[in-house]
């Protein structure tokens, strides 16, 4: 990262950030023009000997500064600088490789299978990575072979160590994958027979709702965490509508929800969540109050997928999508209400994590919490999950991929007629030739060494990848005037994520 990075608020207020000392510092408007000189053919010296008879500095921008005042916030600034408050901090070598023996050890240690049971769905929601806006495959229908998924299992579950302490999480998604109940009976019934004392086995599914009603009792009877996709109120909901009809599904999913709570209140307290997506028919303040008064909980939230979108459908897409047909609100006290779920809390938590020196995760980073010198380990370009560490997903058309989120262009192996082809070798080329190329546009980001993007996001596949969340020195200084200026507003926010937003993470 370079050197000190001076930003302000709109109410005049100004700041800078050391990168050297990760140290926010509030500051004068001298210091922050001193700060801008270094390297100028202009020094503050020079500037300061023009003052003359009139003992006042004139300053460009600025106004005019009184010789002892200027002298005061000069010598300020030189001792910020003669204890590093200025100099570039130490970046992240990103040149790192990732290793062929990881694969297998990820395999072995994965704490989550995830079965796409059928690409069937009884919904066409209108902003279905299926539809017209992306590129993609056609749905076809097709079902997961109960053997083949049997097979993967059995191979997971053989390379795992016996430790009474381990889970593993089997997850259920689609399409639709109540379409293909009968699957799902098989693979638990299966799992009871053959599971072995000393694993732990945990169900999840994620369902749109619509046959809640019919299968609800073999959920509540295995205690599945159960995911209902929701996106508010009946106008937030509409762009999730019914294939037989095209007509809104939202009142026969509510019903079926409203079913489940009422004939397992306790179930439907501890193992039921909502998955949220935001769009133009909602915001923060309708998704908050409708989960809320309806069911006291608030939902997870997720954005629209902007990755992969069909050229001719852009704007479409955007207009469509992007730009709200809501009013906009004054979201101070949803920040409040929804606290660690809402974006703002975690963005503000994670600059003062990542870009401060005051939150400790582990005892190590105590001993030692300033070391400025250079990190001679390699890291990887991105926050790419290592493949199959934490999850490993299986299409219905026997795809191997390293989750769910991604295009299915990126297939990495396969289990077809009772033939698991996992190639650790040609795995780990892939992912490597992915960093090379995305390497050098990380290197000049300011949020590389505490990134959050996928690569499977920025279309490395195209030989020119880009990146929603890089930040250049402008983007990154607006950053900072964002989050301050919030803080500002609300005095009572930052004692809130000091105390309980960190905790949360």
């Amino acid at each position: 990262m370079k050197a000190a990075i001076p930003f302000s608020t709109t109410t005049g207020h100004q700041y800078l950030y050391s990168s050297y000392n990760k140290q926010f510092l509030l500051s004068h408007p001298l210091i922050n023009y001193f700060a801008g000189l270094q390297g100028a053919v202009k020094s503050p010296e020079r500037i300061k000997n023009k003052a003359g008879k009139s003992q006042l500095v004139r300053i460009p921008g600025l106004g005019n500064y009184c010789l002892s005042e200027y002298q005061y916030y000069l010598k300020k600034f030189y001792f910020l600088k003669h204890y590093g408050f200025f100099k570039p901090g130490v970046q992240k070598n990103r040149d790192g490789v990732f290793p062929p023996n990881r694969i297998e050890q990820n395999l072995a240690q994965t704490k989550q299978i995830i079965f796409e049971t059928t690409e069937d769905c009884n919904l066409d929601c209108v902003y279905c990575t299926y539809s017209k806006f992306y590129f993609n495959k056609e749905r076809e229908r097709n079902k997961i072979n109960t053997g083949d998924a049997i097979q993967l299992l059995d191979l997971i579950l053989s390379k795992r160590r016996i430790n009474p302490d381990q889970e593993l999480a089997i997850s259920f998604y689609g399409g639709e994958p109540f379409k293909n109940f009968s699957f799902i009976e098989q693979i638990v019934n299966y799992i009871k027979a053959h599971k072995d004392r000393y694993l732990k086995i945990k169900y999840s599914l994620t369902t749109n709702g619509l046959l809640l009603r019919k299968y609800i009792n073999f959920l509540v009877e295995n205690d599945f965490e159960l995911a209902i996709s929701l996106d508010g109120d009946e106008f937030a909901n509409s762009f999730r509508i019914l294939k037989t009809n095209k007509k809104p599904s939202f009142e026969l999913v509510t019903r079926n929800i409203d079913m489940v709570r009422e004939k397992y209140p306790l179930y439907f307290d501890r193992r039921v969540i909502f998955l949220t997506v935001r769009h133009s028919r909602n915001n923060l303040k309708t998704i908050y109050e409708h989960f809320s008064s309806k069911y006291g909980k608030t939902p997870i939230l997720s954005s629209i997928t902007t990755t992969g979108l069909v050229g001719e459908f852009r704007e479409e897409f955007k207009e469509t999508f992007l730009e709200s047909q809501l009013p906009s609100v004054d979201n101070s006290w949803y920040v409040q209400e929804m606290f660690t779920k809402h974006p703002l809390v975690a963005e503000t938590a994670e600059i003062f994590e990542r870009f401060g020196n005051f939150v400790f995760r582990h005892p190590k980073q105590l001993l030692n919490p300033l070391k400025k010198q250079k990190d001679p380990r390699k890291y990887l370009p991105t926050a790419t999950c290592s493949p199959f560490d934490l999850r490993l997903y299986m299409s219905a058309d026997g795809g191997i991929y390293p989750c769910e989120h991604i295009s299915r262009i990126f297939e990495l192996g396969s289990v077809k007629g009772s033939k698991i082809d996992i190639d650790s070798n040609r795995i780990t080329e892939t992912y490597n030739s992915y960093f090379s190329r995305i390497k050098k546009l990380c290197n000049q980001c300011y949020l590389s060494d505490n990134c959050k993007e996928c690569i499977f996001n920025t279309g490395v596949e195209t030989g020119v990848p880009s990146c929603e969340f890089f930040m250049n020195k402008n983007k990154f200084t607006q950053h900072l005037s964002e989050i301050f200026n919030n803080l500002e507003k609300d005095n009572s926010l930052f004692a809130r994520i000091r105390d309980e937003a960190f905790l949360a993470k």
